[in-house]
């Protein structure tokens, strides 16, 4: 201990004296009173993010639908559901039939029970199925992705169908559950799991990943509710949007 304190105290002072021996630091030469002061260019403005241009669409319920049929969705107007509840209301409700697979151009996926959502809903949906799920099935299962069941999409009820509580985001467009998946070679993969069987590798995929894109997401494993299809919305949970419920 005491010679590492003189070999440390030997290196302060060898320090300290080659920094006494070195000449200030020259200070850079003075500006001339006169020079001019060359004018500022003002900065450029940042362009604004492709996300911030499209918020609208989701937004704005009269672009919704206009922004959807540009982008190749086949989607029409809605009238809103008949319901004795007058909390089960869809605000810009949409009949969505089909949506289109951009890395397959003149590509689509069906709908095959046409589900009446909201249109912002509608949105996230079918983006999901187009541009993830579509090509995960391709890469996963060496064939295309056909159609998705999804069931009718609103449904004027509480959560789970119970008699009391909370009124479910069906109620109001913003959920979807989906049953199965049509591929092109005829076969379906079924969300129910078969008994005994390992869960497949591109539900499981597909499953993680719609965590990304929803609020919620439940399936077989959630609860007894969620046994037999896949549940997803974008119902917004406390006070941030960045909340998830997967599971």
């Amino acid at each position: 201990m005491v010679k590492n304190r003189q070999a440390l105290a030997i290196m302060v002072m060898l320090w300290s004296s080659t920094v006494a021996g070195q000449p200030d630091p020259p200070l850079p030469p003075p500006r001339p009173r006169d020079a001019a002061v060359p004018a500022q260019t003002p900065a450029p403005q940042a362009e604004k993010p492709l996300t911030e241009a499209a918020a609208p669409s989701q937004t704005d319920p009269a672009m919704c639908l206009t922004a959807l049929k540009a982008a190749g969705f086949d989607i029409e107007t809605a009238e809103q559901p008949p319901s004795s509840d007058d909390r089960c209301r869809i605000e810009a409700p949409v009949r969505l039939r089909a949506v289109p697979v951009p890395s397959r151009q003149g590509s689509s996926v069906r709908l095959t029970d046409e589900p009446i959502l909201a249109c912002r809903f509608a949105d996230q949906l079918g983006h999901w199925m187009g541009d993830l799920v579509a090509p995960l099935v391709a890469g996963i299962k060496d064939t295309e992705l056909k159609a998705v069941r999804t069931g009718p999409g609103f449904e004027c009820r509480n959560r789970n169908g119970a008699t009391t509580g909370k009124l479910s985001s069906h109620a109001e467009g913003l959920a979807i559950d989906i049953s199965g998946f049509e591929f092109a070679n005829g076969v379906t993969l079924r969300v129910r799991p078969d008994a005994g069987a390992a869960p497949d590798p591109a539900l499981a995929a597909l499953r993680t990943a719609a965590c990304g894109w929803f609020t919620t997401i439940l399936g077989p494993g959630s609860d007894e509710a969620h046994g037999d299809h896949l549940h997803v919305d974008i119902e917004r949970h406390g006070s941030s949007d960045r909340y998830r419920i997967c599971q």
